[in-house]
């Protein structure tokens, strides 16, 4: 099977919103070290890394804000160090500010973002340290990053605004969209036998459309119940150095299986990778080139209508940050 990159079609996306409803479909932008992405909801996130130039090891500074009126900015750092070791207690030092007792991968409080973005703002770079350990945030595209934040969800020139703040009432600022819905539904349970149903659909499949469940270790494969008599059939079908390649077909459980390939709204065509499914819920987890390169998640749920995209995130700024950092392109609501 030819792996593919798994692409977001618009169009596919926007046809979970409901009918009538005017699409908005996100934003990407980057300038410099930094990227921001704004998903379909107008929630935007941003991300900043250590300059191509730098020595430094691998730092991230994380930034979030939910759309609104309400939407309070959210931050964390990321850090990478020899061996995995927890960093232990961080500390920022910017301007005249040294924050310090910060953890990775944590939420900074309000009160710590409060102080720390002023000094954010006015600078070249911020130095990260924790004890002999230190790292070097480049804060160029920063400000370039945040105005179209803050452009997206109409706070320029009003009071919440991170850059080019007004007088204008908070009231002004365009509120936050709702998402699409989906209703996931069940898959029926297992039966006896299924392993040996999965051999028998399998053997039907050319190799060259799968060459590792053809091979000799067979490689990770799932057999799913649908309603109806039917099964889905997840197979790894490629494999890399780092990730592996998937496929997904859905086929009767009794001879002739009638075996056809199934196409996932917002994926051109194939190209799952590093697939999972568990409890109707499919998830893909795409990496770049390698171990340190970007990485990309998709999930979707089973419905009624078959397999419906519930999120994406993706990071196209990795700079050595293992996966990246992904921001969050679109979502869906799940519904009970």
């Amino acid at each position: 099977m030819k792996i593919l990159k798994l692409v977001l079609i618009t169009s596919a996306l926007a046809a979970a919103l409901p009918a009538g409803a005017a699409p908005y479909n996100g934003t990407r932008f980057g300038a410099k070290d930094w990227e921001v992405a704004c998903d379909n909801t107008r929630r935007c996130e941003a991300a900043g890394f250590q300059s191509e130039e730098s020595e430094s090891a691998p730092v991230a500074l994380w930034l979030g804000r939910d759309a609104g009126a309400a939407g309070a900015l959210e931050a964390k750092l990321m850090v990478v160090i020899p061996d995995d070791k927890d960093a232990g207690p961080l500390t920022i030092t910017v301007g005249k500010l040294a924050l310090g007792g910060l953890k990775a991968d944590t939420a900074l409080t309000a009160e710590q973002i409060a102080r720390l973005m002023p000094q954010l703002l006015n600078a070249e770079s911020a130095k990260v340290s924790a004890g002999k350990h230190q790292w070097l945030l480049s804060l160029a595209g920063l400000k370039a990053v945040l105005l179209k934040m803050d452009d997206v969800q109409g706070r320029v020139g009003t009071v919440t605004a991170l850059v080019k703040a007004g007088m204008r009432p908070a009231g002004e600022v365009l509120p936050a969209l709702a998402p699409p819905t989906v209703r996931p539904v069940p898959l029926p349970p297992a039966q006896k036998g299924d392993d040996k149903l999965l051999a028998a659909i399998v053997k039907t499949i050319p190799v060259e459309d799968c060459e590792v469940a053809r091979g000799d270790s067979g490689g990770d494969q799932s057999i799913h119940r649908l309603p109806g008599g039917k099964v889905l059939v997840l197979l790894e079908c490629d494999r890399a150095a780092y990730q592996s390649g998937y496929g997904l077909w859905v086929a009767r459980d009794k001879p002739p299986y009638d075996l056809k390939p199934l196409e996932l709204p917002g994926m051109k065509e194939g190209g799952l990778m590093n697939a999972s499914l568990e409890g109707g819920k499919l998830s893909s987890y795409a990496k770049g080139r390698g171990l340190f390169d970007c990485a990309s998640f998709w999930t979707w749920v089973w419905t009624a209508q078959g397999f419906q995209p519930t999120e994406t995130t993706q990071g196209y700024l990795c700079r050595g940050m293992p996966g990246g950092v992904p921001l969050r392109d679109w979502v869906a609501r799940e519904i009970k």
